[in-house]
């Protein structure tokens, strides 16, 4: 291994760690913000070190088994507010994705959902019709890597981030196994309820 190659892992090991750091103080949305925050922050070339996104997963997991003894409390809470949403978005066919699905969230995460409609602003009637206050941008997507326009709002101290699809892409997601529907949500928190109380008898 060269110098140079030992160099930008040693950085890369850095990033990551300041990175899962930026995410559980709430500084950082997610990793990508969280990555070009940690290399800003430790004079590091963003393009040099790279996406590193499994490398930021498994800093967060260590950084949650020391700092965090509440983290399975947290994101419990975090899922179980998700579903909350997804039963309230049900006639969008909503799914549940990013941090709190994956199980490396932090109690300041943001709630990410996909709704699908071929009209987006049925979506923002609906909001308005329920009194919501949201906001509205347009984001790229993996759906054909076009743009699509992403609604934010607050619900319960938490911030929701819901992104509208056409109702084809619902069928053409590109990585299925990272995103849960309300009854594989339901599932997961029944799963992780059980882990809880088993563990708490040991």
């Amino acid at each position: 291994m060269s110098i140079t190659t030992t160099l930008i892992s040693s950085h890369r090991d850095k990033m990551a760690q300041r990175a899962a750091q930026l995410i559980h103080e709430g500084r950082a949305k997610n990793f990508e913000q969280a990555r070009r925050q940690a290399c800003l922050e430790l004079g590091l070339s963003s393009k040099e070190i790279g996406a590193c996104t499994a490398e930021i997963e498994a800093a967060m997991a260590h950084y949650q088994h020391l700092f965090c003894p509440d983290f399975d409390e947290d994101l419990l809470k975090l899922r179980q507010k998700a579903l909350a949403l997804m039963l309230f978005f049900q006639q969008f066919e909503p799914y549940l994705v990013g941090s709190i699905l994956k199980g490396n969230a932090s109690k300041h995460s943001d709630i990410n959902l996909l709704v699908y409609s071929d009209d987006p602003k049925i979506v923002e009637i609906f909001l308005l019709n329920q009194q919501i206050d949201y906001s509205s941008k347009e984001r790229k997507t993996q759906y054909r890597q076009t743009d699509s326009p992403t609604i934010a709002f607050w619900f319960d101290q938490t911030e929701v981030h819901l992104q509208i699809l056409p109702s084809v892409a619902r069928h053409q997601y590109a990585k299925k196994n990272e995103r849960a529907n309300y009854r594989q949500l339901q599932q997961l928190i029944a799963d992780c309820q059980s882990t809880q109380t088993l563990a708490s008898e040991e």
